[in-house]
Parts: structure tokens; C-alpha cells; sequence
């Protein structure tokens, strides 16, 4: 992804307005989320119905150009007057979609935006304190925040990672993978509907596999999936894995050297460790989609991320036999697969 302030083939003023309607966007994107546009766009469609429908009184004017601005980016369709839910909104707005991303989009924006407005004090005065259920390493964060993980994976992203599972040679004769920091499940759950000879052990904190037992249990996967409820940091991995699969979810990793060489021990011979997280380069100024997401994050203290080959450098340390990394374009930009295998016996 191009930075925006590269003016290369561009006016030099183009970037500034562009940088000026990124938060317009995201405001008329919440307000759609938290007014549950998306559902009263699917009932009525004129201006007088959706006043009628939303709580309390509503000028006509003003929700008419609310409307006209949900329509210029995508999330309504416009015609003659009225107005009807876009593609978009139909599947990843309405609330009783399988794929509702709303949540995901209120919860992250309270992650990545909370601390924007007030860059110039934090600069000068630190990080301020962090409440509890805002700390990334906290399990009661993460515990609110899984719900919201499961229409995301549903969208695309397990499919993605059983895409990338598939890709493996070693997939054909895989038995048994594990999924570390699971969160809700959905990604070993796709593949493991790929392979059916295929059993898979979710590990995650206690509160999270509490909801991801949920998922399975929707899914009809109890007798294929089993649990190990615990800190990665600390918990035992067991051994027999084929493979072994962590997407966005080692930051909290305490002591590398343990924690690779664990997962080392913890695989067959011949195994293959499959790790999905982002890798900064440019002395931790690209990609710019993560320090952009990262900077509300980093200025309170929270400044968890990867440099672009530290995760491949500690799996060769590791004793793993081969490590491999490549870039991966997810939806929220490119980030770095690195396939580690560890040596057949």
C-alpha cells in the first residue's frame, strides 16, 4: 500500500483531502452501525418512514443528508428519494446476519481511535493509565472482544487460513492441528470441514474456550475438536501435532525462546508451525494500514507488534528445520505468513 503522503504521480494536495474524508467516513460508518441503519434501510425506504422508525425526534433535513452520505460511500443505495441497504450493508450490517460486522467495527474503532483526539497531550505528558478492560493482555478484554471475531472469520478470514492450510504439502497427511489463541474457533473449524480425517485442539484462555465451545457446538464439531484452557505462556501443548496455527496472537508471548521451543516439542517430526501476524519494516514506519492501526495503542503503552522477520527469527533459534516467510493481502493490507518446519526424523 502506497503512504498517502507519497506524492509520486499525484497533486500535492490530493493526500490532504484525502486525509481529511478518512474520518467523515468512519463517523458516518459508526453512526450507521450504532443508529441500526442497515436494519430499518431493510423494512422502510422513504425519509418520513425512517424518521418514524428511528427513537426520539429526527429532523428530515438533516437525516436526508445523512442518508445522501451513507449512499456516497457505499453503504445505501439512492433512488428517486428513497433508499435501500447496498450489498454491503445487507450482509455485513443488517444485526441478524451470520457476518453482522458492526460490533467489530464499534470495537475496534474504540481500540484504534480512543486516544486520536488527543495525540498532542499524550506526546507531551506519556502514556496515560489504561483501564482494565482495555488492556490488550487483560483475558477479560479479549473475552468481550471474541464475540466479535466470529462474523469476522466467517466473512472470509477462516477460509482464508484453511486456504492457506490447504497450500501445506504436509496438509494431505495431517492428522491433528492445533489452533493457538484460538479465539472463537472458526478457523481450525474450516479446515478441519476440508479434512474430515483431520482432528483439531483449540488452546486459548478459559473464557475464551468457554465461547468457542459454543461455536463448535453450533457447528456439530464436539467429537472432531478438543480443548486446552490455559496461558500460552504457561500451559502444556501436548505433543503430536502435525500442525500448528497462530493468526494475530502471539504479542503476549513472555519468554521467546521458551515459547518457540515449546512449540518445536510440541509438533511431530516433519511438522510444520504456520504463523499469520503483521511485520513492520522501514524502522517501524510501514505498512502504514499497521501504524496507523497501532498508534492510538502504542502512545498509552500498548505498542504490540512484530518487525517484518522477528517471528522467522525466533522459530531458526528455535531449532526448526526450514523457515520460510512471504507477504499475505488480508482485507486490512498485507501482512507476513512464515511456514517453519521442523526436521523429519
Amino acid at each position: 500500500m502506497t503512504p498517502l503522503f507519497n506524492i509520486n504521480g499525484k497533486n500535492p494536495m490530493t493526500p490532504i483531502f484525502e486525509a481529511l474524508q478518512g474520518p467523515v467516513r468512519m463517523a458516518i460508518l459508526k453512526a450507521a452501525v450504532e443508529m441500526g441503519m442497515a436494519d430499518i434501510l431493510a423494512r422502510v425506504s422513504t425519509p418520513e418512514e425512517i424518521a418514524a422508525a428511528l427513537p426520539g425526534e429526527t429532523d428530515l433535513g438533516n437525516l436526508t443528508h445523512f442518508l445522501d452520505s451513507m449512499a456516497g460511500i457505499g453503504l445505501a443505495v439512492k433512488h428517486q428519494g428513497n433508499y435501500l441497504n447496498s450489498p454491503f450493508a445487507e450482509t455485513s450490517l443488517r444485526t441478524e446476519s451470520p457476518v453482522y460486522l458492526g460490533d467489530m467495527v464499534l470495537n475496534l474503532s474504540r481500540m484504534q481511535h480512543r486516544n486520536i483526539g488527543r495525540i498532542e497531550a499524550l506526546v507531551q505528558g506519556g502514556p496515560p493509565p489504561v483501564k482494565k478492560e482495555d488492556r490488550l493482555a487483560d483475558e477479560s478484554k479479549w473475552q468481550a472482544s471474541v464475540k466479535h471475531l466470529a462474523p469476522y472469520q466467517r466473512a472470509g478470514i477462516a477460509a482464508l487460513a484453511a486456504d492457506t492450510i490447504d497450500a501445506l504439502p504436509e496438509c494431505t497427511s495431517a492428522t491433528k492441528i492445533m489452533d493457538i489463541g484460538c479465539g472463537p474457533g472458526l478457523m481450525c473449524m474450516e479446515v478441519l470441514k476440508r479434512h474430515p480425517a483431520m482432528e483439531g485442539v483449540l488452546c486459548d484462555l478459559p473464557a475464551i474456550i468457554g465461547l468457542a465451545e459454543k461455536e463448535v457446538k453450533k457447528e456439530g464439531m464436539e467429537s472432531r475438536i478438543s480443548y486446552i484452557k490455559g496461558d500460552y505462556n504457561t500451559t502444556d501443548f501436548g505433543t503430536g501435532y502435525d500442525i500448528i496455527w497462530a493468526s494475530h496472537n502471539l504479542y503476549y508471548v513472555k519468554e521467546a525462546s521458551d515459547f518457540f521451543s515449546r512449540l518445536h516439542t510440541a509438533l511431530n517430526d516433519g511438522g510444520v508451525f504456520v504463523s499469520l501476524h503483521e511485520g513492520t519494516t522501514g524502522e517501524g514506519t510501514a505498512p502504514e494500514h499497521v501504524v496507523l492501526s497501532r498508534l492510538s495503542l502504542a502512545l498509552e503503552g500498548q505498542n504490540y507488534v512484530f518487525q517484518k522477520g522477528e517471528i522467522a527469527d525466533h522459530l531458526r533459534r528455535a531449532g526448526f528445520d526450514s523457515v520460510e516467510t512471504s507477504p499475505l493481502t488480508l482485507p486490512v493490507g498485507e501482512v507476513e505468513l512464515t511456514i517453519a518446519r521442523k526436521q523429519k526424523g
